[in-house]
């Protein structure tokens, strides 16, 4: 006769079989992790590159990759960065002197990070063999290594944002005082194409059945730039406050070329405009920035041709920056030689306004929280006075438009930054 066993007794015995066939000193298995830290610095090796992403993917090579375009960046708006677009095993956001810190999965004594700061992207493998984890500086590839884009800039007659570029990476700069051209991109050094006037951008030259402005990631328009191919009366004079205007005409570009732009910067595209050129922000997308002109105007129709260029000449302002991330930024940055791009009061110089630049009065109603502001300063222009919006921009579709009132100093040119040049280059990395 068989005697049976209690179930209870069955039960425990089972639970200490399992029990033994583990090792009850260790726990479930965990990820190994070393802490990196680093900074991540521009081109020139010295300007840190703040809100940059950093990140661990555990795939590819050591290779140069491009940020896809049309990705929205969703650090207009804000001091973070983007959170990678691929699956990643860690990612962290550089602070505003360009240095991060982050907890690294590690498999193997070489990892790969992964880096990059709006449409400007690298990669570098770093060696943390004997869990040492402090990489010291991480310097961008020069621009062309780190962005594979195509960049257009429409040369003006008061504005040489190409100049900018140079000093970003895109170009050299000439440095040898005696020069013509010192302080300046030196010709046939640029790494974009170089328009001396908006036409091309709107025609098909190269026969795929649509604009060339659709081969580029990036477009620039300077002020002063010429205007004349695609509308023959406004086209400028080497005459700031002469610049021809018909405040009654609201036809700059055509409807089509005008919805070429609009869907250009749609589709992921983006568009830099300073001063005089603000008609093409204008004419294209009004219901955003609502610039001087008419108060009959509904903010979804275009102003008169030039009618926002009323500002004074002669004038200079210590202007506010109104975004956290750019002060830090500029706190952690030299203009000139050495010294503070921002004053005791944190507040920015800009100089160099001419005859009749182009005057903000603020986000459209509808669009105050689609536009963001990032400078304003005190000044004139005809007929009245006060702080208005200097620097701004907002996301239209996949794209951004950027537009600065005022633009690069024309009266004397320098190799070093000054620090309106100072922000323009941080909307650059923008």
């Amino acid at each position: 006769m068989q005697t049976k066993v209690p179930i209870a007794i069955l039960i425990a015995t089972f639970l200490l079989i399992l029990q033994g066939c583990g090792d009850s000193s260790s726990g479930p298995d965990e990820t190994e992790t070393t802490e990196v830290t680093g900074t991540v610095t521009a081109p020139d090796g010295d300007t840190p590159l703040a809100g940059a992403t950093v990140y661990v993917s555990g795939e590819g090579a050591n290779k140069v990759v491009a940020k896809a375009k049309g990705v929205s960046s969703s650090t207009l708006n804000a001091g973070d960065c983007e959170e990678p677009q691929e699956s990643y095993a860690a990612y962290t956001c550089t602070e505003a002197d360009g240095s991060f810190t982050f907890d690294v999965p590690v498999s193997s004594s070489d990892v790969l990070l992964k880096i990059f700061k709006g449409i400007f992207a690298f990669e570098q493998t770093i060696d943390i063999s004997g869990g040492s984890g402090e990489i010291g500086e991480v310097n961008m590839p020069s621009a062309s290594e780190s962005f594979d884009g195509e960049i257009a800039v429409v040369e003006g007659a008061w504005d040489r944002m190409e100049d900018i570029l140079a000093k970003v990476g895109f170009g050299e700069v000439e440095t040898d005082e005696s020069s013509s051209g010192y302080g300046q991109l030196v010709p046939g050094t640029e790494q974009f194409d170089l328009l001396d006037n908006s036409a091309p951008l709107f025609e098909d030259n190269d026969g795929d059945g649509e604009r060339d402005l659709f081969n580029y990631d990036i477009v620039f328009i300077n002020c002063g730039a010429s205007e004349a191919p695609v509308y023959p009366s406004k086209a400028k004079t080497h005459n700031h406050a002469a610049h021809l205007k018909s405040s009654g005409d609201t036809e700059m570009l055509s409807s089509e070329d005008r919805d070429a732009l609009k869907t250009y910067v749609e589709e992921g595209g983006i568009l830099y405009a300073t001063d005089l050129a603000y008609d093409y922000v204008e004419q294209t997308f009004p219901s955003f920035v609502d610039y001087y002109g008419s108060e009959e105007t509904p903010a979804d129709e275009r102003e008169g041709i030039g009618n926002a260029e009323v500002g004074n000449s002669g004038i200079e302002t210590d202007g506010s920056v109104l975004q956290d991330n750019l002060e830090s930024w500029l706190a952690n940055v030299d203009c000139f030689e050495g010294e503070s791009c921002l004053n005791s009061d944190d507040t920015v110089h800009i100089t160099d306004f001419l005859a009749g630049w182009g005057v903000i009065k603020g986000p459209h109603s509808g669009a105050t929280d689609a536009v963001t502001q990032w400078v304003e300063g005190d000044v004139e222009w005809s007929g009245g006075s006060g702080v208005r919006p200097l620097t701004v921009s907002f996301e239209a579709g996949e794209g951004s438009v950027f537009y600065s009132s005022y633009h690069t100093v024309e009266s004397e040119f320098t190799p070093h930054w000054r620090p309106q040049e100072r922000l323009l280059q941080f909307l650059v990395f923008e």
